[in-house]
């Protein structure tokens, strides 16, 4: 199994340009803006989190067909399925726990017997299960995932022998803190974009900082 181990990067200028993208699609106005990005940088690679099982589809969307055409090289980047399997081990057997807690609650229901003190056992039961299942959940997405994204990231990193490099990462918003606190821990300086929200003139800026 890979090991989760992040190596910082060292004696090098990284920047990470994390682009706020919810979904697959490439309208005309963010087509103009990446293109303009693209242009004004040069990218050694981009990394693309849809979070998408279906990687046939993945490999059709709008975004990587326009990467494509700047012959930019790119990652979609997730949990290994190894670890991921590994820690979803604890979470399915919690959520068949709760399946057959239901179904025995379901029967004290229907038997007219949900007052009693075995049923609001079994409910309060049912409804700590559900809250440690949507927390591990969460945990996993939005803690554990990024490290392995950022592990990534900094191992492609570290082996390109370049001393100053720029780097896409198109990521759903809601990791946009995690990948920030992560990247900049490990010497990867992050400038943060809302494709609806960019401003061409502050790239060349914030880069200069």
């Amino acid at each position: 199994m890979e090991v989760l181990e992040l190596k910082p990067v060292k004696g090098k200028k990284v920047y990470l340009y994390l682009i706020k993208k919810e979904d697959r699609e490439l309208f005309e106005s963010e087509y103009e803006d990446l293109k303009e990005i693209i242009k004004k940088r040069n990218f050694r690679f981009a990394i693309v989190d849809f979070n998408d099982n279906d990687s046939k589809e993945l490999y059709q969307t709008a975004l990587l067909k326009f990467l494509k055409k700047f012959t930019l090289p790119y990652y979609n980047i997730d949990i290994p399925e190894n670890a991921k399997n590994y820690l979803y081990h604890e979470i399915l057997r919690e959520e068949v726990q709760i399946s057959e807690l239901e179904e025995e609650y379901e029967n004290l229901y229907l038997n007219e017997q949900q007052d009693t003190f075995k049923a609001q056992n079994l409910k309060s039961w049912i409804d700590l299960l559900k809250i440690e299942v949507e927390y591990k959940k969460k945990h996993l997405e939005l803690i554990i995932k990024p490290k392995w994204i950022v592990k990534k990231v900094l191992d492609i990193v570290n082996e390109i022998k370049h001393d100053k490099l720029s780097i896409l990462h198109f990521a759903p918003e809601k990791l946009f803190s995690e990948l920030k606190s992560l990247f900049e821990e490990y010497n990867i300086k992050v400038i943060k974009y809302d494709m609806n929200k960019i401003d061409m003139k502050s790239i060349v800026i914030q880069e200069r900082i």
